[in-house]
């Protein structure tokens, strides 16, 4: 059965009403993996999370916050810390598809989706599919012993490419597309997803995991398998999952991200690039154009301001994270946009790109808790200096815009205003308004909100700031240097 969520799919789904409104039969609801990619649906990446961790922040915030999904690190037994200093890229080197990982055992990633979707959170699971551990030899996480080109019983060396290139089979040239599809990405060994039984074996391995409950899938690597290795893998599954395909596509290499979208959600890299650019820059209204025309994949695009792979410098430059103090105005605007299906990034902090999750070498780099004895343990923002778990998704101005998507739902853009390049206003239909400063000064204006007349608090300060909407709509507004006002519709100021 077909496993793709593509713009077909999208298209014959009913868009949930806002909270204002009771929702129809035929609307998907939170949790149900058909959601995922309508208007106002929002995932979030808990990077390296262990599932029971997981499990409580579903039920503690993430459904209460109105958050549809998470993905998850990857659930596969990788290979074993203890030789790479605990790296987080540990989880990109599969051994076997045996469900045991750093975060936890089969039987906790069972419970997590199981206790996640009670609370209305679907779970997105990370499918390393391109390729296998490191070439050498090793044993995993799990205890799994693996060679060069031979892991457990699932692959032989037949099963990998050899492509007989540079003397080592490692990818040298992007530039040449049979090289970054079939040699060793990072000395990683590479499947034949050419083949037929490989496919099927990945396709079992992901079908297990839909079958524990997961609602969805990211395919790492897509880029590195010919978009019909990867259509034929998914069109294997059975059932309706939302997928979304890792296809960094710069715009100057010669394998693009529209090869992969009629199989189902692809990522847009541009995204995350442009609006840190515009943010930045202090051009906002630069962003008017954001998502539309010949350079954008479709509405049903995955975005984010930033993900574990540009944290770390790994895709090109222009990108803010949470050590900017501009980060939480970029996340403003992607909630706000009308574009593509926002992903939150929900990281820790390092010293060093390799560095993996909070954990001590002298303690078997087991992952420490976020949910521990002592209460939650995410680090304040005047704490962001020392090691830690960081949960930008708590931010209040994010947890606030969150709730603004699933209010202004597929409400379309309008009422755009721009006061210069560095001060923008627009609304979502007559269900939400938004205005953005990065100008030096206070930006004084009386702006058309869309809105019904009445009187409105700024969701992003708490309610502290109040407006008045009058008859035609209009309103003065007061705007903070590097701020934002958010107005709800069905949010009236108490």
């Amino acid at each position: 059965m077909k496993a793709k969520h593509s713009i077909a799919l999208a298209a014959t789904l009913a868009l949930s009403a806002p909270p204002a409104t009771a929702a129809t039969d035929s609307a998907p609801s939170r949790g149900d993996p058909r959601r995922l990619g309508d208007a106002q649906a929002v995932m979030v990446h808990l990077f390296e999370w262990r599932w029971d961790d997981i499990a409580t922040e579903c039920e503690t915030h993430l459904g209460p916050a109105g958050i549809d999904a998470v993905q998850v690190s990857p659930a596969n037994e990788h290979i074993a810390l203890d030789g790479v200093d605990g790296a987080w890229w540990a989880r990109y080197q599969p051994v076997s598809y045996a469900l045991t990982s750093r975060s936890g055992d089969r039987e906790a990633f069972a419970e997590m989706v199981e206790r996640c979707d009670a609370a209305g959170v679907a779970i997105v699971a990370d499918g390393v599919i391109n390729h296998m551990a490191g070439i050498g030899e090793g044993v995993g996480i799990a205890g799994t012993a693996y060679a060069p080109f031979h892991y457990a019983e699932l692959y032989r060396r037949d099963d990998f490419h050899h492509c007989g290139r540079h003397g080592n089979d490692q990818i040298h040239s992007y530039q040449d597309r049979d090289e970054v599809q079939t040699c060793h990405l990072l000395g990683l060994a590479d499947l034949a997803t050419e083949r037929e039984a490989v496919r099927d074996t990945i396709a079992d391995y992901l079908q297990s995991l839909l079958d524990l409950g997961v609602a969805g899938l990211r395919i790492d690597a897509a880029k590195h398998m010919p978009a019909a290795d990867v259509a034929a893998i998914l069109e294997r599954l059975e059932g309706d999952p939302y997928v979304f395909q890792e296809v960094i596509d710069p715009g100057s290499e010669p394998i693009k991200k529209w090869e992969y979208a009629p199989a189902a959600a692809v990522t847009e890299f541009g995204y995350s690039h442009h609006l840190a650019q515009a943010i930045a820059s202090g051009d906002l209204a630069g962003l008017e154009t954001l998502g539309r025309g010949d350079d954008w994949l479709a509405d049903d695009a995955l975005v984010f301001v930033d993900n574990h792979d540009k944290q770390r410098g790994h895709v090109g430059g222009g990108m803010l994270m949470h050590r900017d103090a501009l980060y939480p105005l970029a996340n403003v605007f992607m909630l706000a946009w009308p574009y593509g299906t926002p992903k939150l990034m929900s990281s820790y902090t390092f010293d060093d790109g390799d560095q993996g999750p909070p954990a001590l070498a002298e303690e078997g780099w087991r992952t420490r808790r976020v949910h521990g004895e002592d209460g939650l343990g995410c680090l304040a923002h005047d704490e962001l200096e020392r090691r830690g778990w960081v949960c930008e998704h708590r931010w209040p101005e994010i947890s606030a815009m969150v709730g603004f998507r699933e209010a202004v739902g597929d409400a379309p853009l309008t009422h755009w205003q721009a006061d210069g390049a560095s001060r923008i206003a627009f609304a979502r239909g007559d269900r939400g308004f938004v205005a953005m400063n990065r100008a030096e000064a206070t930006w004084a204006a009386t702006l058309d909100t869309g809105l019904p007349a009445g009187e409105y608090c700024n969701l992003l300060d708490d309610c502290a700031t109040r407006v008045t909407v009058d008859a035609a709509g209009r309103a003065g507004f007061a705007v903070p240097r590097d701020a934002a006002v958010a107005l709800r519709a069905d949010r009236p100021a108490p």
